[in-house]
């Protein structure tokens, strides 16, 4: 007896182990630290007058006293630069002049003002070139947020494609659109770089670093976003359905969640990573996507979804009779089985046209549209009963019009056969007849949960 008890608790225990294992919390994202990589322009157009000062010495100056200001503030944060066009002159045309200065490190400011001051703007602009290598400047770190601020007074000058580097951050997660500060670039340079991220001109130094100020801000404060499943009056009052968010690029799954409400009514927060483009699929009948989001990082995101739902029930009469067993089976215009459910239970589909199937003997069709938030129902007849009763073995088959509904080898004793109600013939003949002309032909029918009684003789 002990020893079953002890059998008992060792079970318990590891059921309990087991539904801990698969019932873990969904993962919400909470960076551990923030990585900000200024990509500086050192080419030669940055010896430039700007004020009082040369382009390159009011960067300098202004980034030093924004990187030390904001660690002295925020031990999470990690600062590099990367610098493009200073070791070799314009001249050589050097399209890979580009280097990790100073790498990511906490209170990094007093190393990137020292490196700076070393060297001075000569090169041409190898913006394209600077991103790609930018990608490999993040150590690998799945809990880091990574961005990227290029500092620059012009365009790319190599004939690289910033643009499509600029994707290839997005692909591999390591870095929202990077950040493009102008420093009094124009129009016409500020259009060309639209395609790497937000583009920011400035005209004067105050300007320069408010600006870059806002931006690091941004990128330190904390990411949310909020899903809002909107009803017929554009309100977001549909909840309660499984979603996933996706990976654009690679399809993995990021994050599960079953959508909330919280107790103001309103749908929850969500904590994700603000790095990379996502998909979302709300798992309705059918499901309904919403692709190529991305966040604003630093911001509270919305995400809109129009979500029609349409309450649908194939429903029977329950009587003392017998419930219906039968299944309502609802198809795609495609012919794609969506969901088989039980008669009387209520799902919701989106608003769409569909083929209903009720698996009754014989069928029961409904082509129809379910129409958003109303109660649809189908009402499915409710089944009569066929009884045999038969004195020795019998072939039989049951027609409805032309139609072959059944077909049944009935032995010698009472057997009972549903059957929606309407108007049937029964063809049969004994089993062990070689004659055709034995062949007999009953014509009854069928009422709703009552039953029919037919005696079969040769």
């Amino acid at each position: 007896m002990q020893t079953c008890y002890y059998r008992l608790c060792i079970t318990a225990l590891l059921v309990v182990c087991l539904v801990w294992s698969f019932a873990q919390p969904t993962q919400v994202y909470k960076p551990s630290i923030n990585r900000v990589l200024f990509v500086l322009d050192v080419s030669g157009s940055m010896k430039e007058k700007w004020g009082a000062k040369t382009k390159y010495e009011t960067a300098c100056e202004l980034l030093y006293k924004l990187i030390d200001s904001v660690e002295q503030k925020n031990p999470n944060v990690e600062f590099a630069v990367r610098v493009l066009g200073f070791q070799y002159s314009r001249t050589e045309k050097n399209c890979k002049d580009s280097k990790l200065l100073v790498p990511f490190s906490k209170n990094n400011a007093a190393n990137i003002r020292l490196a700076l001051n070393k060297i001075s703007p000569q090169g041409m602009t190898p913006i394209a070139y600077s991103l790609q290598q930018a990608i490999g400047d993040f150590p690998a770190d799945g809990k880091a947020l990574n961005s990227i601020i290029i500092i620059t007074d012009g365009n790319e000058n190599c004939e690289g494609n910033p643009c499509a580097v600029a994707q290839q951050l997005i692909d591999k997660r390591i870095s929202v659109r990077p950040f493009v500060v102008g420093l009094d670039v124009g129009e016409k340079y500020t259009d060309k770089l639209k395609c790497i991220g937000t583009v920011l001109d400035t005209k004067t130094d105050s300007s320069f670093y408010n600006t870059v100020g806002v931006i690091i801000l941004q990128t330190l404060n904390t990411t949310t976003t909020q899903i809002n499943l909107l009803d017929a009056a554009g309100q977001p009052t549909v909840t309660n359905l499984p979603f996933t968010l996706y990976d654009h690029y690679s399809k993995k799954i990021l994050y599960n969640f079953v959508h909330s409400l919280n107790e103001k009514g309103n749908p929850d927060t969500l904590f994700l990573d603000p790095v990379g483009i996502y998909d979302l699929e709300l798992h309705t009948i059918p499901p309904l996507r919403k692709n190529e989001i991305e966040l604003v990082a630093g911001k509270h995101n919305i995400i809109a979804l129009d979500v029609p739902l349409a309450l649908f029930t194939a429903e029977s009469p329950l009587s003392n009779f017998g419930n219906n067993d039968a299944q309502a089976v609802v198809r795609n215009a495609a012919g794609q089985i969506l969901q088989v459910q039980n008669l009387n239970m209520a799902e919701n589909f989106l608003k769409q046209t569909y083929r209903v199937e009720a698996t009754t003997t014989p069928e029961s069709f409904l082509d129809t549209t379910f129409l958003a938030f109303t109660d649809n129902r189908w009402a499915v007849a409710h089944y009569g009963i066929l009884s045999f009763n038969a004195d020795r073995s019998y072939l039989t088959s049951i027609y409805q019009n032309e139609q072959l509904v059944l077909r049944l080898d009935v032995k010698p004793k009472v057997y009972n056969q549903k059957l929606q109600p309407g108007k049937y013939r029964l063809v049969y003949k004994p089993t062990d007849s070689r004659e055709s002309s034995s062949t007999r032909i009953v014509r009854f029918e069928i009422k709703e949960a009552q039953t029919t009684s037919i005696e079969l003789k040769p």
